[in-house]
């Protein structure tokens, strides 16, 4: 998937403005690191059925540079998608 340019400030603009708190729940430190890739958790169905490719939710994470914990945000409830409209148009 193909983030903005500007992804970064994108990201923590959005995160801001969604007052998520910046001190690590681990660790008490604000040192994050900006994954600049898209992470996908993947759906895995528990009735065994498989498909190709499995369904994915894409993700921004960030990593503490301190105690190494790992935040994921869903990119598409911060209005963060590639192509996907912005300001709660669905």
């Amino acid at each position: 998937m193909a983030l903005p340019s500007d992804y970064r400030e994108q990201l923590l603009a959005k995160l801001a403005e969604r007052k998520v708190r910046p001190i690590c729940e681990i660790c008490g430190q604000n040192n994050w690191a900006v994954i600049e890739q898209a992470v996908s958790i993947q759906i895995t169905d528990i009735s065994g059925a498989y498909r190709l490719p499995p369904p994915q939710i894409p993700c921004a994470g960030l990593v503490c540079n301190n105690c190494g914990n790992l935040r994921l945000f869903v990119l598409g409830a911060l209005e963060l998608l590639p192509g996907q409209p912005s300001g709660g148009e669905k």
